[in-house]
């Protein structure tokens, strides 16, 4: 059976994006334990949705790298690979098996079939990217923050068929 997930990532900044979801009810919500996932879940749905925090769906550990300026990364064009564990972080194959385990499991379960989980840029990349495969829409040149992935998950592959780039309409921080 075909179920829908719609990963998105969080903001930076407060929108209206009711135009972009209208008329999509999800049967179940999950946002990052960090608190901009949570505030960019309950924007986005304008606290009408319970949900569940996940930590499964936390953004890459950088180890002592967290909240430092992104110029101290070094320059790696196609990803960083194990570069943060040295430093206590996670490496990006880490990140990636996490996501696909977390978001597996919730699409596994009997009642989910169209999902919406709020988590962050690049743990949404790298999950994405694991399944290029099997991808319709593969161009990440317009992934940004709020950027919704829609992907069909079915018998434990994901493929994303669309990628939806929101509109911000009030630039506020979050």
């Amino acid at each position: 059976m075909k179920k829908t997930l719609y990963l998105m990532c969080h903001g930076q900044t407060l929108f209206n994006v009711e135009h972009k979801i209208n008329k999509i009810t999800f049967d179940h919500c999950y946002a990052s334990t960090s608190e901009r996932a949570c505030d960019t879940l309950e924007i986005v749905t304008h606290h009408k949705y319970p949900y569940t925090r996940v930590k499964g769906l936390k953004e890459w550990n950088f180890g002592r790298f967290e909240a430092m300026d992104e110029f101290l990364n070094p320059p790696v064009p196609h990803g960083y690979g194990d570069f943060f564990v040295q430093y206590g972080g996670e490496s990006q194959q880490q990140v990636q098996d996490r996501m696909i385990k977390t978001l597996t499991e919730i699409m596994e379960k009997e009642d989910h079939h169209d999902v919406l989980a709020l988590s962050h840029g690049g743990a949404c990349f790298f999950f994405v990217r694991a399944f290029d495969d099997y991808n319709a829409v593969i161009d990440y040149s317009r992934v940004g923050n709020c950027t919704i992935f829609k992907l069909v998950y079915e018998d434990g592959i994901f493929s994303c068929v669309d990628i939806i780039q929101s509109d911000f309409s009030e630039i506020e921080n979050i």
